[in-house]
């Protein structure tokens, strides 16, 4: 398992509350252009509609790309139904791949306020202060 694409905005932006593991359904250019790390998930999010779970706004070329994700029943209900609530939302993590196989990590997420977002750089910024001191 191999971790090609990270929305590394997603960690900072919002609290994650749960995650799920999801397959992906692909063309062939977005397969390869996800093994050259050429696509990117800033702007990403889920939706449900009707039919089903998608990743929307994955950019590739300047290119929206909407592409459907491959989870159970079971998941799907819990997903949807957290989407449906206020101040919830849904945001791809990362795409991994997995055997030969690629997936994607979607998690259910709330946003931050401005000053969690603040908290985080000051306990970053100390970790990092203690880290250089230890050597």
């Amino acid at each position: 398992m191999s971790v090609l694409i990270i929305n590394k905005r997603a960690r900072y932006e919002y609290h994650i509350l749960e995650s799920y593991q999801a397959g992906l359904k692909l063309s062939g250019e977005l397969v390869k252009a996800i093994k050259e790390k050429r696509v990117t998930l800033r702007s990403a999010y889920v939706v449900y509609n009707r039919y089903g779970l998608q990743i929307i706004g994955l950019k590739h070329k300047d290119i929206d790309y909407t592409i459907p994700l491959l989870l159970n029943k079971k998941e799907v209900k819990e997903i949807a139904g957290a989407i449906k609530e206020k101040n919830i939302s849904c945001v791809p993590i990362n795409i991994k791949r997995v055997g030969r196989w690629f997936k994607a990590e979607v998690a259910i997420v709330k946003g931050k306020k401005e000053h969690d977002k603040r908290d985080a750089i000051k306990k970053r910024d100390l970790d990092r202060e203690i880290g250089r001191q230890e050597y």
